[in-house]
């Protein structure tokens, strides 16, 4: 199964058994497309830092690819994809994974650096006693997954269509208080202080400090995506927020 054509197929069979008439809803479709563009960004990265040990190219695909299975399940039981409103979908795919996945040919090392990456892609920090041979796929999987949402975020802002993808977000605008607050004093922000978009993008922008690699943190400089935050913030009198989260990202 160490088949970057395989895997592809079990995930695109796994994704179709959601369809209804041939369909998945629109955000569905929006998390399959998403789960194939962190599958190269995985690769890229992975190639940029010469990882070439055995199977290390289809472990890269497989994460990328892999990271966000629950998903369809979540869209389908609770029509969000708030883990806090349903379960927590890094749990939940390696959970589904591990049932459903076909293991034929992997080894059991193999297995558990798959599962410890879908597992702990979306959490606050990745565990720190996790082995480095594991640590660094989790590592991969987190910056390739935050490298395209924030392209996503804000292609869909420069196109309109934000709140197709973040609906939740238009009932209100301007900075939350308690989030600002949270940030001066830890550096982070938590989407349980997060109404409007405008504290998605300052939440977004302290994600550059948990980007693992250089290249990732260079290539989202090259795109200019954290100074597009920074303008984009410029009206809610966060300069001092914005400005020392750019220089410590480097």
């Amino acid at each position: 199964m160490y088949s970057m054509e395989k895997t592809e197929k079990w995930f695109s069979d796994y994704v179709d058994s959601f369809r209804i008439k041939g369909e998945l809803a629109a955000m569905q479709e929006l998390k399959r497309r998403h789960s194939f563009r962190v599958q190269k960004i995985a690769s890229a990265i992975a190639d940029s830092l010469e990882w070439e040990e055995e199977n290390d190219g289809w472990m890269a695909h497989a994460v990328g690819l892999l990271h966000d299975t629950a998903r369809f399940e979540q869209y389908r039981d609770y029509q969000t994809f708030q883990d806090s409103a349903s379960f927590d979908h890094g749990d939940r795919g390696a959970e589904i994974l591990e049932r459903l996945f076909d293991w034929e040919g992997i080894a059991a090392g193999d297995r558990e650096k798959l599962l410890s990456a879908v597992r702990h892609h979306n959490k606050i920090e990745i565990p720190a006693n996790l082995s480095l041979s594991t640590y660094r796929w989790c590592a991969l999987v987190r910056d390739a997954d935050k490298i395209d949402v924030f392209r996503m975020v804000q292609s869909r802002i420069d196109n309109g269509t934000i709140y197709d993808m973040l609906p939740r977000h238009k009932k209100v605008s301007g900075l939350s208080q308690p989030l600002i607050d949270e940030i001066r004093a830890t550096g982070r922000g938590s989407y349980a202080n997060a109404r409007s978009l405008q504290d998605y993008r300052l939440i977004q922008l302290t994600w550059g400090l948990d980007l693992n690699y250089p290249v990732s943190i260079a290539t989202l400089k090259d795109e200019g995506i954290f100074e597009r935050i920074r303008d984009d913030l410029k009206p809610y009198g966060v300069d001092d927020i914005t400005e020392a989260l750019i220089k410590k990202i480097g």
